[in-house]
């Protein structure tokens, strides 16, 4: 049979030219081309090309071949999709929906058991007696203590997120691994889960027990309006997050600059009205990273980004946060003080 002669250059014969691209399936090795095509031709870029004696090219280059490409090996057994993988970004862990609906069950059965138990040491604040908030009011170091813990515990998320935004890694990385260990991330939560019940049950002995049952009551339905909201809409407020960091912030800034004055029921309300408003949106927010890909099968949009589901604990902290800070600012705005 005849040569093929390229610009003068004999390359290869059909005889050593395969008519089909060798099989890769499982069992079959590798084979190298017997043929080597020289590149440079004019009008083309120079390309890689092989060279007589050289080794047989391998994607796999500087890491080991899998299995299934050896002589008489298994079938790879196929992907895992469960609570245990490991995804490498937000914008990455677009999985089945099933596996999405564990992941979103997990975080919401975290929430529900941080807010029992902040909840639960709240509760004897409500319906305390006389003699009961006179002895807080009298011993009130326990409030800054616990206080002191929240405080700090805040200031630390925040310059978490605002590392976040400006690209650093260090302190994140640490954070997000531990965040991410059991039992440290469960004994993280359950430990700010009673502080927190501490110091909401000294705000709400400051408010009669109705008003602050009925305000729990509305934000609790408030929420679950805006979670279904979160979930069914076709708008994507996953891009958000650096708008949201901008607002918490100014909002900040705005609380500690009205700290100096003297207080107004007036501003008080509407500071009250506008932090609500806020973690309003930030649940929504929140919602849609942790429904992620599973939106669509409650006929929700396509959500760009969303919570990774070994970030299951970090979840259901931010959810949890915006619920109690949702629930401080209607109790501050729609709450009746005790006399």
């Amino acid at each position: 049979m005849a040569d093929v002669v390229v610009q003068g250059k004999v390359i290869a014969t059909p005889s050593d030219q395969p008519e089909a691209g060798p099989y890769y399936g499982p069992g079959a090795a590798y084979q190298a081309p017997q043929a080597h095509v020289q590149h440079g031709q004019p009008g083309y870029g120079q390309g890689p090309s092989y060279k007589p004696g050289a080794a047989p090219y391998s994607p796999y280059a500087g890491s080991p071949m899998p299995a299934t490409y050896g002589h008489g090996s298994a079938p790879a057994p196929p992907p895992r999709h469960d609570l245990d993988v490991v995804q490498l970004s937000c914008k990455d862990a677009h999985l089945p929906p099933e596996v999405r609906l564990g992941f979103v069950k997990k975080v919401y059965g975290i929430l529900g058991t941080m807010l029992l138990i902040t909840f639960g040491i709240t509760t004897p604040f409500i319906f305390a007696t006389r003699d009961t908030l006179r002895f807080f009011h009298q011993n009130q170091w326990i409030l800054y203590i616990v206080g002191g813990i929240v405080l700090a515990q805040l200031v630390f998320d925040l310059c978490m997120s605002c590392q976040l935004c400006c690209g650093g890694t260090g302190l994140i990385r640490t954070y997000f691994a531990m965040m991410k260990t059991p039992p440290w991330n469960y004994l993280y939560l359950m430990t700010f889960s009673v502080c927190f019940g501490v110091l909401i049950g000294f705000v709400c002995a400051q408010y009669t027990a109705q008003s602050v049952l009925l305000v729990f009551a509305l934000t609790f339905v408030l929420v679950v309006a805006l979670t279904i909201y979160a979930v069914k809409t076709q708008a994507d407020f996953t891009g958000c997050g650096a708008y949201i960091m901008v607002l918490l912030l100014g909002f900040v800034m705005l609380i500690l600059v009205y700290s100096f004055f003297p207080s107004s029921l007036v501003w008080d309300k509407i500071i009250a009205g506008a932090g609500a408003t806020l973690f309003g949106f930030i649940i929504v927010y929140d919602t849609q990273m942790i429904f992620g890909s599973a939106s669509a099968q409650f006929g929700g949009g396509k959500r760009d980004i969303e919570y990774t589901i070994d970030m299951y604990a970090f979840a259901a902290w931010s959810l949890y946060l915006d619920f109690l800070n949702f629930f401080l600012y209607m109790l501050q705005l729609l709450g009746e003080r005790r006399s």
